[in-house]
């Protein structure tokens, strides 16, 4: 008889993408902007790389509509980034 070891999960860890989509307080349609906001931030940063398109979509969603990020932190990290790429490199030298 073996043993699984099992982690614990957070309620909505367990929980899939359309369960959450589902079951969004704030309008679902809100939340597909937001996500794809979401997503931009993600993908410009160094441990999100290695992800593909879909892969960041559907972290981005799950944070959205689990409600580890709203319009705030969105505006706050899209406000944080440089909007030209060259002006951060001038910062650099």
């Amino acid at each position: 008889m073996s043993k699984k070891s099992k982690e614990p999960q957070t309620e909505e860890a367990g929980k899939s993408v359309d369960e959450l989509i589902l079951n969004y307080p704030n309008g679902k349609y809100s939340a597909v902007p937001l996500a794809a906001l979401w997503a931009k931030v993600l993908r410009k940063r160094e441990e999100n790389r290695h992800l593909t398109p879909a892969e960041l979509l559907n972290l981005s969603l799950k944070d959205v509509l689990g409600g580890s990020v709203d319009w705030r932190d969105v505006k706050k990290a899209l406000a944080a980034e440089p909007s030209d790429p060259l002006a951060a490199l001038d910062k650099k030298k």
